[in-house]
């Protein structure tokens, strides 16, 4: 499907609308749009509003509206693949239910998913750095179906190469983000570094499962019990668990969100990984260490290099962000700024060039 075919990008939803549509879920009876309640913008997405008394199977319900049409799918086909991913993580615990599918119409043109609405707070780092390690041990932890059974959802069966492949398309933008030239320098040597290790050690079979692929802190909640669950699934795949894992404690992700941001020391990062490797099953536990370290540079390399993009993108007047609220805008693109610093990248590279690996004591 071309950009062109594609429904313009939403600047607003009309609540009338959505309302009306709403009111075809099981038992709704009549809904007006003071019956929706819009919930603060923490991605880049979706918007998400909490229909006030509302019970779907004794379910709160939580309307999940995407902004657009993720991995390049026509609207329908997204929205059927997103749906996918929550019917085959619910079985975790770890995730909210399936409710409703509202299929891509004229007032609604990427269509709608009502979600469970998980009960929670932000996670508080680093606290519930091993609440967040529980919940992915339990999703890493769900059957993997055969090769066949796996559509729609992506089977990235060389997970080292299906990520070089997009840090190598992001790092087109790099000239037109701006970067300081010892940034850009630092990013070139672990692109090289990346590719030779996509060329060997990376090319070996590591252990996959269901994953998330997006577990920035954010993107979880805590509940009143102490455990987390993940609320924002759209990007789940078949694919390396060390992705998961690296890309929930690396300094851009952990900055994402606003509600839980906090540097994490090295103790606190070691921290996490005992947690996860004390959940997981003692063979998958073993099998992932070898793994750690280096899919950890290679996620954090893909998150700078998709920052990148993102810059250039605002740079150029393609991406906006006039469709976010204005305070996670700015928070938004000063993250970015901060992620690209000279300094901030030299913190990350010492994980791995400066010996300060704080894996090393696992």
């Amino acid at each position: 499907m071309t950009d062109e075919s594609r429904p313009p990008a939403r600047t607003a939803i009309d609540p009338a609308a959505l309302a009306r549509i709403a009111a075809r879920l099981p038992g709704a009876g009549r809904i007006s749009s003071d019956d929706l309640e819009r919930l603060p913008t923490t991605g880049l997405a979706h918007d998400h509003l909490r229909l006030r008394g509302m019970l779907v199977d004794g379910w709160p319900v939580l309307l999940r509206v995407p902004r657009t049409s993720f991995w390049g799918l026509a609207p329908g086909a997204a929205l059927a693949r997103q749906a996918e991913a929550f019917r085959r993580l619910a079985p975790s615990g770890r995730t909210p239910r399936l409710l409703a599918v509202f299929e891509p119409e004229p007032d609604l043109p990427y269509g709608a998913l009502a979600v469970e609405e998980v009960p929670g707070t932000p996670p508080s780092l680093p606290r519930d750095l091993s609440a967040l390690a529980q919940a992915l041990a339990a999703i890493h932890g769900l059957p993997t179906p055969l090769p066949e059974a796996r559509p729609p959802l992506d089977d990235q069966t060389k997970p080292v190469a299906a990520t070089l492949a997009v840090i190598e398309a992001q790092t087109g933008h790099l000239e037109a983000a701006g970067l300081h030239s010892e940034s850009s320098a630092m990013l070139a040597e672990d692109l090289a570094w990346a590719q030779r290790f996509a060329a060997g050690a990376g090319a070996k079979a590591q252990p996959c499962a269901l994953v998330l692929t997006d577990t920035q802190p954010g993107n979880f909640l805590i509940g009143a019990d102490g455990s987390a669950r993940c609320v924002d699934l759209e990007k789940a795949l078949y694919g390396a668990i060390t992705i998961d894992l690296a890309h929930a404690t690396i300094l851009p992700a952990v900055g994402w969100d606003p509600a839980c941001a906090m540097g994490l020391s090295a103790a606190d990062i070691a921290g996490f990984y005992r947690a996860y490797l004390a959940a997981a099953e003692p063979s998958l536990a073993k099998a992932l260490r070898p793994w750690l370290a280096p899919m950890r540079r290679l996620t954090w390399l893909r998150t700078v290099t998709i920052f990148a993009k993102m810059k250039a993108a605002h740079l150029s007047g393609a991406w906006t962000g006039h469709d976010l609220a204005p305070a996670f805008r700015a928070h938004v693109l000063a993250h970015i700024d901060r992620c690209h610093d000279p300094v901030r990248i030299a913190a990350m590279r010492a994980e791995w060039a400066g010996g300060q690996d704080p894996l090393s004591t696992l």
